[in-house]
């Protein structure tokens, strides 16, 4: 029922919304009805209070106190908005009769609900804000990276092809740093073997292997996986999977 209670307000809140002066409207009242008769139905059940409906079964004697105090309610509700001064010296007696010294206005927790619900849409679009700008942010440096290394092309992994490529261009600065001249496309060396940095190059999809190179991987790769295997099966699974399984094998080795 608390469930149930929750659901109505949420509505009541949003009606509020989308109609003027919805609070005087008789679906306002029958959802006032509807929340009071939810709120009864999780409490404990409390002494029967003496009424002119004495033989009435219990669950018409809940129904009709329900009404009533829907209707003061209501009655209350109109009356802070046409009489504030009255409504006022009203409330201050019936707060003397049950001995407290502040009452829960329905009202005010819908306006305390509809506060939290700006709050936390106000929250949401700070959040669509900040993730935007990091996407303009990651757009631009996954392109500075493509304008540094554009030998290495992309592939389907937008993290892996930038991984390549910061990897490739740390092998470039090391040969400047070391006086060889730095190399002015994609990593890919004459001889048979790949060397680690085209491995890594192909397994993100940023580069692809030459024939040589490719039979070589085939003949690594049914090595390293026990011949699970057939070299068929290896090309057409393409270069970038075969980088993958040479290059998992030697992290495990």
């Amino acid at each position: 029922m608390k469930d149930l209670r929750a659901l109505l307000i949420d509505c009541r809140i949003e009606l509020r919304k989308l109609a003027r002066d919805f609070q005087k409207s008789e679906l306002c009242e029958r959802l006032d009805l509807a929340i009071q008769q939810a709120s009864n139905a999780s409490l404990p059940r409390a002494p029967e209070v003496a009424t002119q409906a004495t033989d009435a079964p219990p669950s018409e004697k809940t129904q009709t106190v329900s009404q009533v105090a829907l209707a003061w309610q209501t009655a209350a509700r109109d009356l802070k908005f046409s009489d504030p001064a009255i409504h006022a010296r009203m409330g201050e007696k019936v707060m003397r009769l049950l001995g407290a010294k502040t009452l829960s206005d329905p009202a005010n927790e819908i306006i305390q609900l509809e506060s939290m619900v700006k709050a936390a849409e106000a929250r949401i679009a700070q959040l669509e804000k900040a993730q935007k700008a990091l996407e303009v942010e990651r757009d631009a440096l996954l392109g500075a990276l493509a304008d540094a290394a554009p030998g290495l092309k992309d592939g389907g992994d937008r993290l892996a092809v930038a991984l390549a490529r910061v990897a490739w261009l740390k092998t470039e600065a090391g040969k400047v740093a070391s006086g060889q001249a730095p190399a002015k496309r994609a990593p890919e060396p004459q001889d048979t073997v790949p060397t680690p940095d085209l491995l890594q190059a192909a397994a993100a999809g940023a580069a692809s292997f030459s024939k040589e190179q490719r039979e070589w991987c085939v003949g690594e790769a049914m090595v390293v996986t026990g011949f699970q295997f057939t070299p068929v099966e290896l090309i057409e699974k393409g270069d970038a999977a075969m980088a993958r399984l040479i290059l998992d094998a030697r992290k495990g080795g």
